[in-house]
């Protein structure tokens, strides 16, 4: 049986690290930011820093939300595959966090440090080329959506490719339910901003539903520019925070980065992000994308840009109402098959060549 740690606190990771061979003169810092797990920055007496993480069976922000500690074990197994199958290209700027080691009984990883900074804190550097950063992310996240067709997130090691049979073995059944939550309670948010409710549930059932049987490749399921690392002049990028990995359609990917760029461009400095992201990712899919994928892509951007603004402050209440109305302006639409005023939101006013590139028009 494991030793009964208390891996919620410094003192505890410290006790932990001792009894594995750890130094006593580490220093640890609980960092900030994340609200689900417990993170640590441990730098010992030659300046070597790593990351630490651990899942409780709750929410780090909130103990009485309860969450399932498995989802640890879905981040090491795509780490794992993701330092067995690279897919960071000989020059690219961007790679998935490298996996040190995972103690599976603590649900403890330790990973390599990334940096201090995410995307979102660093969007307003003016040294940083935040259009070669979009094109950068998204060269890569094209390549990861092509290349793992075929990958399972069972966590046995054995049976490491899938079929479509076999979806529901081979998923992350803890990430399933926790990324529908914006579809889940999308009715809150529009009714609090005056929509009828009834479309945030016509929205669950239509699109919601699908995520729990969306089996076109892996997704890193939680891909925003908070979970983006920069590093250096040069910005060295590593993607973090993989809990959420599924196996799903890379249409939801996208789409969430997409609605966060968006956010960024329009509130930070309007510097091209969701373009240069959007354009770059579409080049680099060539012909991997229909007409049903883009509108699971604009959907997804809607609902997020309907709803996580209504939890996590961008505006004020009349610039959140605008966001609002832009989701549900989409979303309607979709739901009639209106690609005029689908392509006619103001939320896809800078990319909406880029999408009219991907429908064929």
């Amino acid at each position: 049986m494991a030793a009964p740690y208390d891996l919620t606190s410094a003192a505890g990771l410290r006790s932990y690290l001792q009894d594995h061979g750890g130094l006593a003169d580490n220093e640890i810092t609980m960092l900030s930011g994340g609200t689900a797990n417990y993170v640590y920055r441990v730098v010992d007496s030659n300046g070597i820093s790593k990351i630490y993480k651990h899942a409780a069976p709750y929410s780090h922000s909130n103990k009485d939300f309860t969450l399932d500690v498995r989802r640890m074990d879905y981040e090491a197994r795509i780490l794992e595959l993701q330092s067995a199958t690279s897919q960071q290209a000989p020059n690219s700027a961007v790679h998935a966090v490298h996996l040190i080691s995972y103690d599976r009984e603590q649900k403890l990883l330790c990973l390599e440090e990334g940096g201090s900074r995410n995307l979102k804190a660093a969007y307003g550097d003016v040294e940083l080329n935040i259009c070669k950063i979009g094109a950068d992310l998204a060269q890569w996240l094209a390549s990861l959506h092509r290349t793992s067709r075929a990958i399972s997130l069972a966590l046995s090691t054995q049976n490491s490719t899938t079929d479509n049979s076999h979806h529901h073995n081979n998923n992350n059944p803890v990430a399933i339910p926790l990324y529908r939550h914006a579809y889940t309670n999308l009715h809150l948010a529009l009714s609090e901003f005056g929509h009828d409710k009834q479309l945030g549930a016509r929205i669950n059932d239509k699109y919601g539903a699908l995520l729990a049987s969306d089996d076109e490749c892996i997704c890193h399921g939680d891909f925003w520019p908070g979970n983006i690392l920069v590093q250096g002049a040069k910005a060295q990028l590593t993607v973090v925070d993989w809990e959420l990995v599924r196996r799903g359609t890379s249409a939801t990917d996208v789409g969430q980065f997409a609605a966060e760029a968006f956010l960024l461009d329009r509130f930070k400095g309007e510097r091209g992000l969701l373009a240069a992201f959007l354009g770059s990712y579409a080049k680099a899919r060539g012909g991997g994308v229909d007409s049903v994928w883009v509108r699971r892509m604009v959907v997804h951007c809607a609902v997020h840009i309907a709803y996580w603004p209504t939890r996590v402050a961008w505006t004020d209440r009349e610039g959140t109402q605008e966001l609002v109305d832009m989701g549900v302006g989409v979303m309607e639409a979709a739901l009639a098959d209106d690609w005029e005023n689908i392509l006619g939101s103001r939320l896809l006013l800078g990319v909406r060549e880029t999408c009219k590139g991907m429908l064929g028009m």
